[in-house]
Order: structure tokens, then sequence, then C-alpha cells
């Protein structure tokens, strides 16, 4: 069975449905409510205007004193769903405040006299002593105009409050969008230095060792049709983000030779948390160039990952020079961009630190909130 579409025709039956139910319910209520019982002495001349009752004897004609049931009730049920629609067209910012006013003061003053003829033809259709409209008319005000002076501001404020929301949604999205733009900039920036500086590897192999080369550009292809299927992302599974460091530091691996080791450290049960996309890489690359690249032996690089409470914490460490003082090191490129990317998703709400290791070398650390991703690997 397929779900109903979302058509126009859909989307206005449906608060339709809704005004009709409520509007239903509203007279139902009236018609439960009954008025009082006046005992009348026998002989008595019939009252002009109604006496006032005594205490409400039951539940039903409580509410009736209370104006249910009412003329003014059923007005009110049924001109409430037009009084929602025409203030959600009136516009104070395009139409200006004041004659906005001059509208909702001019909705009121009608609705008062039409309840107010109304109610007085109903009341007095059969009634031997009738009284003048002109007579009639400052009481049926006094009557009139507070409920509707009140129904029409609970529904300027319920509107005021909708249209506050929809404006701090409407907001907050723009900052997303900007947000997640921006993002996709700055890893966008990562590719063309990434791929510049994979393709110099491969340079060097071409004629050394064809082979390697080869292996290089299909692991290298592999890599980038990866990040093409993300690359309207700004997040990832850290799955995925493990993967495209483990194909990195292959590429890397057949340019260093026997000269590079690594290993990727972290537990299935954090595959699903959610990352920057290429976060990793910039801090991998750091440690290969300014790690281990330098070094006739070479040396390890440790990818690790883990969760402490709310939060995931990620790790490059490898076991080179460290950062020496005989060494003058400068962030480049890469680490500025992840410093960019991490304030960009994250605000402040995270670390970022480069120093060096307990046991020599250096280790890139990031502290992130622990976040489940939704994205499919």
């Amino acid at each position: 069975m397929t779900a109903p579409r979302d058509t126009p025709t859909a989307r206005r039956l449906y608060p339709t449905l809704v005004w009709v139910g409520v509007v239903s319910a509203a007279v139902g209520v009236g018609l439960y409510a009954t008025p009082p019982q006046i005992p009348r002495a026998a002989g008595a001349v019939q009252r002009a205007l109604p006496r006032v009752p005594g205490p409400a004897p039951n539940f039903r004609t409580l509410l009736y004193l209370l104006g249910v049931g009412s003329l003014v009730w059923y007005a009110a049920a049924v001109a409430l769903p037009f009084l929602v629609l025409g203030a959600r067209r009136l516009d104070p910012d395009r139409q200006g405040r004041g004659r906005t006013v001059a509208i909702a003061a001019a909705v009121v003053a009608a609705l008062v006299v039409i309840t107010s003829v109304a109610t007085y033809v109903v009341t007095y259709h059969d009634a031997p002593l009738r009284p003048g409209f002109s007579a009639y008319a400052p009481q049926a005000l006094r009557q009139n105009v507070l409920p509707w002076v009140a129904i029409v501001g609970l529904v300027a404020a319920v509107e005021a409050r909708r249209r506050a929301v929809h404006s701090t949604l409407d907001r907050e999205r723009l900052r997303t969008q900007v947000a997640e733009q921006r993002l996709i900039a700055l890893t966008g920036q990562l590719h063309p230095h990434f791929l510049f500086n994979t393709l110099q590897g491969i340079s060097t192999l071409i004629h050394r060792d064809p082979d390697a080369a080869d292996e290089m550009l299909a692991k290298l292809s592999d890599l980038l049709r990866d990040l093409l299927r993300h690359r309207d992302q700004v997040v990832v599974p850290l799955a995925d983000e493990l993967r495209y460091a483990r194909t990195y530091l292959e590429i890397a691996q057949l340019r260093f030779a026997d000269r590079l080791m690594f290993r990727i450290d972290s537990p299935a049960a954090l595959d699903q948390a959610s990352v920057p996309l290429f976060i990793l890489q910039p801090l991998v690359e750091n440690a290969l160039a300014h790690g281990i690249g330098g070094r006739a032996r070479g040396g390890c690089v440790v990818v690790a990952a883990r969760r402490s409470g709310d939060r995931l914490q990620l790790s490059v460490t490898d076991d080179g020079a460290g950062l020496t003082t005989s060494t003058t090191f400068r962030e480049g490129l890469g680490l500025n961009n992840t410093r960019e990317r991490l304030r960009a998703s994250f605000g402040d709400d995270h670390t970022f630190s480069l120093a060096n290791g307990a046991n020599g070398g250096a280790v890139a650390r990031i502290d992130i909130p622990y976040r489940t991703s939704d994205v499919q690997s």
C-alpha cells in the first residue's frame, strides 16, 4: 500500500476537516448548555429584559451562564476559522501596522454590530413588549464588544506567535544552509590539495616502479569515487571516514614501500558515529609529511577513535621526530582547514590539539560531540 500523496488538495483538506470538527464540537457544546428556568409569578407582566438568574443548579446551566450556547458563542465558532484565515492573509510588514490595526478594528466593529442585531432579533422576535434598537444598543454593545475583542486579540496573539516561530525556523534553516555550504567549500579546498600530492607521489613511481604506480592510481580512483558519492555532504559515518583514511594510507604505503606501517584502531560500535567528511586525511597527511616522511627508516601511523560518555575522540599518532624546536613547524592548508571546519561544525564545543606524543613522535587529537549519523554508508 502506498502512502497518500502530499498534494495541495490534501494539504487544504486536512485543516478544513479540523475546523469543521472544531465548529461542530463548539455547536455541540452550545446545544448541551441549557438556560436557567426563571419562575414567574401568576399574573405578572412579562419583562422586556430578562432578570438576573440565581446560582446554577447544574453543570449544563453553568455552561450557559458562562456564555456557552449564546448567539455570540455560535457566531464565534463559525467566525473563528475565517478570522484565523484573515489573520494569516494580513501582513503588517507589507501593509503597515496602522492599516493592519485599522482592518482589525473594522472587523471587530462589524462583528459587534452583526451580533447585536442578531441578538436583538432572536431575543425579541415574539415578545409583546419590544424596546427600540437604539435603547437596546448600549446593552448589546456592553455584552458583545468584550467577547469579540478577546477573540480577535487571541487570534492575533496566536498568529504573531506562529509567525515568530516560522521566522525563527527560517533564520535557522538559512543559517544551517550557509554553514553547510561553507563546510562544503572548506572540504572542497582539500580535494585539489590531496589530489596534487597523491599525483605527485605517483609521478615519482611511474618510471621506477610502474606496477606500484598503477596500483596507486587504482586506489586513488576508488577513493575519489567514494568522495564524489559524498560530495554534497558535510558529515559521514565514522566507518566511511576510516575507510578513506585506510585507502589514503595504503596509497602512501606504496610510495613509502616498507618504510611505512599503519594501524586503524576503532571499535565497530562507533561505525555510525557522525564526523565531518575528510576530517582525518589532513592529520594523516601531516603525520606522513612532518612525522615520518623525512626519516630513512620510516615509522608507524596509528589512527584511533574512542568514545568517552557523550564525546567522540579521534587521534592520529606517529612515531617520528615530533614537534622539535630544531624544526620550525608551521601549520599549512590542511591543519588550518581542519580548525575552520571544526569551528564551523561545532562552534566552541570541540577541541583540536597537536602535541608531542608521550613516547616520541606527534599526536593530533580531535574531541567532538558524539552523534549518530543517519547517512547511509
